[in-house]
């Protein structure tokens, strides 16, 4: 897929009154802003998330750290200009230094601090090679984690194959499709689509459970996968069957309808015969191929499809009705 403007995007959600898929709004929970690999110690780095643009930066003794990008003083924006000493990050206009809580701990030309100038920073966690905020509009704690990830912490495992797509919809219509089955026959040509034995949404933690006959160059192997949903933007599947294999997708709303989808895959390294670790790795290659190219089969359907919030659904349509009921579970509706 072609490389997309950015800027373009934001512009076409931003002001095009058809697209329905502004009705949902930006959820709130846990969202990649950035991978631990790319945030070195004392960088700034600057990005767009949750209809916010937002500040991420790593202090000298290792910690992450996320805020709204605007300083309190005066409106700079951190991320230009803006950088960190010790575990202070600076503004690039007064000098106006903050900690990791957003508490203003110097003024250079002043004996004091100042209590009002507060910056809005957001709960972080980094684990699973990720730096995770929780982003809610209303300052509220975080309501669940997410885990790590034992395949991550496994030698056994090969780094993370990543690919990664912005897509002009909502992070709810992407993560609808693990519920619709019936898609499968349709846009992936999938000859039978996958059996959804168990959905649980009691939690903020949804689990899929799915029998379906995957197709290999190795032949084809009946198997099960197993989806846990971490919230809308983060989720960790597993294949059981013919080898072990986990895929991170990372979904991460940049305004209402428009995402960053990024899909991190492993797989063991051994169980392949003589060459385990060259077999893995090209295994693992047609993985991320096929993964890569259901991505773009979506993509088209995601970014021109109208948000029905009555559908007339089949009997055997799947849970979407249950999946959009969990997903309300991460909304704040504004009262007019």
């Amino acid at each position: 897929m072609a490389p997309r403007n950015l800027s373009d995007l934001v512009s076409r959600a931003s002001s095009n009154p058809s697209d329905s898929s502004r009705s949902i709004p930006i959820p709130f929970g846990w969202f990649r802003v950035a991978d631990s690999g790319d945030l070195n110690s004392a960088e700034v780095i600057t990005l767009r998330a949750c209809g916010r643009e937002l500040v991420v930066w790593r202090t000298d003794d290792g910690e992450a750290a996320c805020a709204d990008a605007f300083c309190p003083h005066l409106g700079a924006h951190l991320g230009m200009g803006g950088r960190v000493v010790g575990d202070l990050l600076v503004c690039p206009f007064h000098g106006w230094s903050f900690d990791t809580d957003g508490k203003n701990c110097d003024i250079p030309y002043s004996d004091r601090t100042n209590g009002r100038a507060r910056l809005l920073t957001h709960p972080v966690v980094e684990r699973n090679g990720f730096v995770l905020a929780w982003i809610h509009p209303q300052g509220l704690a975080p309501t669940f984690e997410v885990p790590e990830l034992p395949e991550v912490l496994d030698p056994e495992f090969l780094p993370y194959i990543v690919s990664s797509y912005v897509v002009n919809t909502s992070v709810q219509e992407m993560g609808e499709n693990a519920v619709d089955r019936c898609h499968f026959p349709s846009v992936h040509l999938n000859a039978v689509p996958p059996d959804i034995i168990e959905y649980d949404t009691t939690s903020e933690i949804a689990r899929i459970l799915s029998r379906l006959l995957l197709i290999t160059p190795y032949g084809d192997f009946p198997g099960e996968i197993e989806i846990h949903q971490y919230g809308p933007g983060f989720s960790a599947t597993r294949f059981r069957g013919f080898v072990d294999t986990l895929l991170v997708a990372t979904q991460t709303p940049i305004e209402a309808s428009l995402s960053e989808l990024r899909f991190y895959f492993t797989v063991r390294k051994t169980g392949y015969g003589e060459s385990s670790e060259e077999e893995a790795r090209a295994l693992a290659l047609i993985y991320t191929g096929h993964i890569d190219e259901q991505a773009r089969e979506d993509i088209p359907i995601w970014e021109n499809k109208a948000y029905i919030e009555s559908p007339a659904l089949s009997d055997v349509d799947g849970p979407i009705l249950e999946y959009r009921r969990w997903a309300k579970r991460f909304q704040v509706v504004k009262v007019k």
